[in-house]
This record gives structure tokens, sequence and C-alpha cells, in this order.
């Protein structure tokens, strides 16, 4: 940090090397690695420092001449092998590095004027929205196309009928279509949380230095449209030290985790053999170094995984801003690499993701098979006894269940009782037959056929299915546009600010 920390001005030595391995301004790269000295952040200092001495020039606080050397630097340092970021890094300057590298060309008595109005809060703060900003947008369009796969697969699936279960038992039949736009409505949300956090982050906190802005009149404004901010973070206290805008880019992360961790669940579950419903291709699969047979789910259990990483970075988050508002520094400082390691972990787990149920091999007739083998139609039967025999419901379903403790005593499966068996039960419930059609009661242990009464909104009835898939599909289009007009916007961003430098370059 030579750039203002110096020996001999405000303090009588150096930075000790002990210290600077460890805090300033983050962990040395043996232990953060390629996530070390704000790495990650260098292309939103980068981006900030030109901004900002657009703006200085545009408002007569910096001579032209004086911005046009600085800017000519910059983009040279972009024109550079490894461009400007690799620059930055090499001076080991981290927030400051700009001037750092300005002083090294020009001298302190042009680039001492660069920083006019500006902290290390707003430099640290806007650098956080900016660089997370892009992860976002990122993991936006990963989780769209997971919705895609989803919403094809759904497709595909709307009759095939499968078992579903609660308490890990059987409990009634449903389709694969239907249990999949589960999770289509699951990362709908998550969709809608990443667009709606977006508006709370994209909000520009440059100008708000670190508690009260500056008595310089800086245009807060023109430095965050040039860079693709939609308004200011206004408050110039909260600009820098709210700390909920970090917390909730974790909550963001755990539960879109925490959704296909349930997902990955299901299906390494569902892939065992004593299942054998599903099947991951095996390029996502590995195999035992003593057990030649094993087929093990390895792409599901890294999935899994992700819930727990994320939970930890949220946790540890919070724990750092769990101090006195304006306390911890260093600390959040060293917090932000948390959310870019979680940013970068789910860009990398959604395509897995995605990539794992589009080979996902779906074993139908296993799937029919087992949808009518234990039982699951038993709600179904009770309803037939409630519409055919005109009995209240609690009493079909004690009917029904004497019915289903009859046929496990005999050995029965569910396809070989028979109308005889159930006037047994009612006799036993309450003494009288109730004579149910066959042709009814075969209907009602009908897997698929219980699918199809299933009609209330939202239920695995085909019809159904096909109405949900139409409302996924519009949520995912309206999505996919709004990502494509945020990119364009940030795109046009980038494009003024160019334009902005061009303007005092041709002075």
């Amino acid at each position: 940090m030579s750039v203002y920390r110096a020996a001999n001005v405000r303090l009588s030595e150096a930075v000790r090397p002990e210290l600077a391995d460890v805090c300033l301004p983050g962990p040395d790269e043996s232990v953060l690695g390629e996530y070390a000295r704000m790495r990650p952040q260098l292309g939103a200092f980068h981006a900030f420092d030109k901004a900002h001495i657009v703006m200085l020039a545009e408002e007569a606080l910096l001579p032209r001449e004086d911005a046009a050397a600085m800017l000519r630097v910059l983009r040279t340092l972009e024109s550079q092998s490894g461009g400007a970021m690799a620059a930055r890094a090499a001076t080991a300057e981290h927030m400051h590095s700009g001037e750092a590298l300005l002083t090294q060309a020009l001298g302190g008595e042009i680039a001492g004027k660069m920083h006019l109005g500006r902290s290390s809060g707003d430099l640290l703060t806007v650098s956080f929205r900016y660089t997370l900003r892009e992860k976002l947008l990122r993991i936006a369009g990963q989780l769209n196309a997971l919705r895609r796969v989803v919403h094809d697969l759904a497709a595909q699936h709307v009759n095939t009928v499968i078992p579903g279960s609660t308490h890990l038992q059987h409990a009634q039949p449903d389709t694969f279509g239907h249990y999949l736009l589960a999770w289509a409505s699951a990362f709908d949300r998550d969709a809608e949380r990443l667009r709606q956090y977006y508006v709370r982050l994209n909000l520009s906190p440059a100008g708000a230095a670190i508690l009260n802005g500056s008595e310089f009149a800086l245009n807060r404004e023109r430095v965050g449209g040039l860079l693709g901010f939609d308004g200011l973070a206004l408050n110039t206290r909260d600009a820098v030290w709210g700390r909920d805008i970090e917390i909730e880019a974790h909550t963001l992360t755990m539960l879109l985790a925490g959704n296909f961790n349930r997902l990955a669940e299901d299906l390494m579950l569902w892939s065992s053999p004593e299942f054998g419903l599903v099947e991951c291709a095996d390029g996502f699969c590995g195999t035992s170094s003593i057990m030649p047979q094993k087929k093990n789910p390895n792409a599901l259990e890294c999935l899994k995984g992700m819930v727990a990483v994320c939970t930890g970075h949220l946790v540890s988050t919070v724990m750092v801003h769990k101090n006195p508002s304006t306390v911890p520094v260093f600390e959040w400082v060293r917090s932000m690499s948390d959310a870019w390691r979680g940013y970068d972990e789910m860009a990398s787990a959604l395509p897995l993701m995605t990539a794992v149920l589009k080979t996902l091999n779906v074993r139908k007739e296993r799937m029919r098979e087992r949808a009518g083998a234990f039982w699951a139609t038993a709600t179904d039967l009770a309803a037939a006894i409630v519409r055919h025999a005109d009995v209240p419901w609690r009493a079909a379903h004690q009917i029904t269940g004497i019915t289903v403790r009859l046929a496990l005593d005999a050995g029965l499966s569910p396809s070989q009782i028979n109308t005889a068996l159930v006037d047994q039960a009612a006799r036993a419930h309450f003494g009288r037959d109730i004579q149910l059609p066959a042709d009814v009661l075969a209907s009602a242990m009908d897997p698929a056929a219980s699918v199809g009464r299933h009609k209330l909104p939202g239920g695995p009835a085909p019809e159904r299915v096909r109405e949900a898939l139409v409302m996924h599909e519009t949520a995912l289009a309206e999505d996919e546009r709004w990502l494509a007009a945020t990119l364009m916007r940030q795109q046009q961003a980038q494009a003024a600010l160019e334009r902005g430098i061009d303007a005092l370059l041709a002075f």
C-alpha cells in the first residue's frame, strides 16, 4: 500500500511482511489462491478509475489535460500483454493499483489528483457490486439453461407414471413430468429471487466515500451510469456500510443449492439398484478401486455438497458483520472472497446439473411397475367407496385400511384384490357389504388412471401438466428477455465509458 501508506507519513515504519502476507487487504495466495489480493475485483477497480477520472474532468474538478494523460496510460495498459489486470496485480496495491500505476508513469503531481472525493470505502463497495453483478448474471443464464432442460424432460414424461412417496414410503402415483415441474417451480422462484436481488444490487455507491461522501461536487449519477448501475445507493453511510446486500448474496446461492441438492438426493436414491428408476450417464459416474462392479453417481454427490459450501459462506459472512456497523473492515475484505468462491462454484454446479438431466436414463417401465406395487392407489380406492357406496370419507378410509391389511395377511398384491375382500373389510368396519363394482375397483387400483383423475390446478393429470408447462415456459421466456436486455444495458454502459474517454483524449 505504498501509494498512501508510506513510512514516516503518519506511521513510522513500512508494513511488515508478516502483516502483508495475511491481511493487506486479503490473505496471500497460500490461503486463497486465485481469490487472493482482490484479483476478482481488479476489473471493477479499473472501470471505476476510468469512470471517476472522466467525471472529474467533465465536472472541472480535474484539468482535462491531466485526465487525458491518465486515461492514455490506462488505455496503454489495456493493450499490453496480459492486459491491465495483470499490470494491476503486479503492483500488489489492490484497490489502489490504478493510482500506483499512474504514479509510476506520470508522477505524483498528476496521479495524486485521481483519488479526489473517493475512499477505500466506495472503491470496495463499488467493486463488490460490480463484480458480483457479473457473476450473478452468469448464473442467471445458467439457471435459465437448467430450467429449459427441466421443461424439455418434463414434456417428454407427461404420461410416465412413477411412485410418489412420503416418509420414504409409497404414497400416491405421480408422473415424472409432474415431479419435474415441482423443480421447475422451485427454479422459477430462484430466478425471481435473482432478478429481485439484481435491482437492489445494481445501485452505485460511487461517491459515498467512507461515510459522508465528499464536499467536492462529484457527479455520482454520471459515474454510476458509466459503470452500468441503474441508480444510486443513496444514503452515503448505508452505501458503504450496509451489509445486508452481501449477506443476501449468499442466501440466493444457498437456496438455489438447496433446491438442486434435493433433486440430486432424489436422483441418487432412485439410481440405486433397490430403486432402479433412473441411471446417470457413465461419464458422470465413477467406480471403485477395489470393487469393479461399482457405478457411483459422482456428479450427484458433488452437487449435493454445494448446499454445505453455500451455507458455510453465508454463516461466515453473517458472523463477520455481527459487529458494530462501522467496525468490520479487514474482516469484510476477507469475507468478500467467499462471495467470489460461492458464485464461481455455483457457475460450475449449474451446468453439471443441466448435463446430468440432459443425459439421464429414465426407466419408464420400472417406474410404472413400482407405481402400482405397494398400495399407492389406496386413497383412490377410498375415494371410489365414497362415490359408489355413499359412505363418509372416514369410513371409506378405514375400510380401505382394513382391505390393505387383509390383503397383506393373505399375501395378495394390489392387482390381486377383489370386491369380496373389500366387502369383508366393510363388514369388519360397520357390519355390512358395500358391493363395489369390479370395474370401479380395477380403475381405482390403476396407477395411470389415478394420475388422470387428479385434475385440480397444479395436479399430475396430463392436461394439467401441459397447462403448467406453458406457464413455466412463459416465465422462462420473460427471464431470458430480461437477461438479454440487462446484458445489453451493461454493454451500452461500457461503450458510453469508452466514448467519454475518447472525448477527453481528443482534447
